[in-house]
């Protein structure tokens, strides 16, 4: 075989691997986009979130009029759209039982350490 039908098959079977990628990819996205997600639409409809599972936030949308809101207004609404969404997108949190609080164990007493009393208190401060 040549070296330019070498290449020719070479680039076929990348080709081959790019299409089968993306495809796996496309299933993918089809799988999360259609697993439990949860969409939130801010109240002014310029912010749309979805969620999956658990919360994760897959996707952010801005409507062309988010883009007439100064930086501070639109942040604010994103985090509060994403914030709703994270919240809707997990499972309702279950109430533990209370733990039992572990006694205390009693320690052992320690007997006291005997002071060296052989330095006269006078040259334990001499200057």
């Amino acid at each position: 075989m040549s070296d330019n039908a070498r290449l020719i098959e070479e680039m076929r079977w990348q080709l081959k691997q790019i299409e089968d990628r993306k495809a796996e990819n496309q299933r993918l996205l089809a799988g999360i986009a259609g697993s439990n997600h949860t969409t939130v639409v801010s109240p002014d409809r310029s912010v749309t979130v979805l969620a999956g599972p658990g919360g994760i936030v897959s996707e952010v949308r801005l409507a062309p009029e988010a883009l007439r809101f100064d930086a501070v207004t639109l942040s604010r609404t994103i985090t509060a759209a994403i914030r709703e969404a994270v919240a809707a997108g997990r499972p309702p949190v279950q109430p533990q039982p209370p733990r039992p609080v572990p006694q205390a164990q009693a320690q052992p007493r320690r007997r006291p350490v005997p002071v060296d009393d052989d330095t006269p208190y006078d040259t334990v401060f001499d200057v």
